[in-house]
């Protein structure tokens, strides 16, 4: 019987992040974003916010480069596609964001038969340190194996995190609303306030079948995420990863709701406010954003 589990009704915008960060500065840009003819008003919103960040990172920091792309070959359902990816977005920035200074503003309007969202951003801001500590994190769906690695969740699927380092060091994952952060490792039984990885080791989170010899398979919380919309949710999960060690911030237990337990929470202010000051003391803090997007179950 799971230990754990909690509703992923989240949405929030922000951007990946794997350095460490050197001068702090406040940054703020506006960006008006046209939406896609398919593209929902919740799409449209994370989207506005995304380039409102790239743009204010822009214009503090400048580029690395001017422009990159790649492709690649998709087969679904037996046909086969190329797919074009732009990498002209946050990969060529030169700085990176560490956290808002406030929630970010969104107007929205109609132009003719477009969908126009003109996002308002605030935040820390930093210019990127070369030294970066690179790990490998990701999200799996249904199966505790790195090769079910995805993006695209459904209601009542399991969700479990592949995790590797270069170096020893220390994890904490969350995973933010716009209300909350949700404390999802270290667990709710740890006593300690941090988790510990030992280098080029993989680590399966959140399966009590895949626990590490170190860990107590009934400390670990197992994840099922729902939804309560007829619409997709899109999520975010942050990684916080450091050689040094630190602990997670004071955080509170919510209440059981319908059978379901939730992790341990914090507000999301409080959140933004713990994660910049850590950044601040820990130089060689590295964050990782991994955005997930929750369909709501057909019947």
């Amino acid at each position: 019987m799971r230990q754990g589990i909690i509703i992923f009704v989240f949405s929030l915008c922000g951007l990946c992040t794997t350095v460490c960060a050197q001068t702090r500065k406040s940054v703020e840009a506006t960006y008006t974003y046209v939406a896609a003819q398919n593209e929902s008003l919740e799409q449209a919103r994370r989207n506005a916010i995304h380039y409102a960040k790239i743009e204010a990172l822009r214009k503090e920091f400048g580029t690395l480069v001017s422009d990159a792309s790649a492709s690649t070959i998709v087969q679904r359902n037996n046909v086969t596609t190329t797919k074009f990816v732009s990498m002209s977005g946050e990969g060529e920035l030169n700085g990176e964001w560490i956290g808002d200074r406030e929630t970010p503003r969104i107007e929205t309007m109609l132009d003719g038969n477009k969908l126009v969202v003109k996002a308002t951003v605030k935040g820390i801001a930093a210019e990127i340190n070369n030294n970066a500590i690179d790990y490998v994190a990701k999200v799996l769906r249904n199966v505790p194996s790195a090769e079910y690695e995805s993006e695209e969740f459904v209601a009542g699927n399991d969700i479990y995190v592949s995790f590797t380092a270069p170096i020893d060091g220390y994890l904490a994952i969350y995973l933010l609303d716009s209300d909350n952060a949700y404390c999802l490792l270290p667990y709710r039984a740890n006593k300690d306030g941090f988790f510990k990885v030992t280098h080029q080791k993989e680590y399966i989170l959140f399966s009590q079948k895949k626990h590490s010899e170190e860990e107590d398979p009934q400390e670990i919380d197992e994840y099922t995420v729902t939804s309560d919309k007829d619409v997709s949710d899109f999520n975010q999960i942050y990684f916080i990863f450091s050689p040094n060690m630190f602990r997670k911030p004071v955080d509170f237990t919510k209440n059981v709701e319908d059978g379901l337990i939730y992790p341990r929470m914090m507000t999301w202010g409080n959140f933004q406010e713990w994660i910049i000051k850590a950044r601040k003391r820990d130089k060689e803090m590295a964050v990782k954003v991994k955005n997930i997007e929750v369909k709501p179950k057909r019947d």
